[in-house]
């Protein structure tokens, strides 16, 4: 429930407004993945699906947001999940657990991917072997979304709250940018998957361009082409 006033209104303009950037921001990004040539060797492979499931989950957030706050703010996480798992794939994954990722689905390969590394443990590796900063830069976002994001996956007292005692447009516009950020850092992915440096000034471009509807970014070292 958001709340309604006549002093909302402009405030929900806001949003509405957001969220229609947002989508061409987003419509942008996918634009960029679709108009370059991707290397198809395992992390690189893996690294792009991962990429198409969080934006998948960003396109659904901005459909929701405005109508089912509870189940658009839900995404956020498996969107940023599926982020972190790209990034692990391209640049700490082990050739074992690329094959256990992209193996055909299967009883066989949903048990032996139990056998893959939950969120904390890519982190630790993105540590090691990861790009400049790319580890620090994903667990200050989980630490910053974490508790609240699990309660609205799971039916805490975040989303109970806010059901019974509505949503200020504050939290939806901040949970919006959120959501674009993860999705613009997916360009990140790109350009480290291609080393395309047209793809490197497009996202500067971009940044740029779809400056209000982003959070401060401090996006990790791209590797030069």
């Amino acid at each position: 429930m958001i709340p309604d006033s006549a002093d909302a209104e402009p405030v929900k303009a806001d949003l509405q407004q957001l969220i229609q950037r947002s989508g061409e921001l987003t419509a942008q990004i996918i634009s960029a993945w679709q108009s370059v040539e991707r290397p198809n060797d395992p992390s690189s492979h893996a690294a792009e699906g991962l990429c198409s499931l969080a934006i998948e989950h960003a396109v659904a957030t901005q459909s929701l947001l405005g109508a089912f706050p509870a189940a658009a703010i839900a995404l956020i996480r498996p969107q940023f999940e599926s982020l972190v798992r790209a990034v692990w794939a391209k640049h700490a994954a082990s050739p074992s657990d690329l094959d256990r990722l992209i193996a055909p689905l299967s009883a066989q390969s949903q048990q032996a991917a139990k056998k893959l590394p939950a969120v904390p443990e890519m982190l630790a590796r993105l540590e090691e072997r990861g790009p400049r900063g790319a580890a620090a830069l994903l667990a200050k976002a989980r630490s910053r979304l974490g508790d609240g994001l699990n309660s609205f996956v799971h039916g805490g007292i975040h989303p109970f709250a806010r059901n019974r005692d509505g949503y200020p447009i504050s939290l939806l516009i901040d949970m919006q940018k959120n959501s674009n950020a993860l999705s613009f850092l997916t360009l990140i992915v790109l350009v480290e998957i291609t080393l395309d440096p047209d793809v490197s000034a497009f996202m500067a471009t971009l940044h740029q361009e779809f400056d209000d509807v982003l959070p401060a970014l401090e996006p990790f070292d791209v590797p030069a082409a």
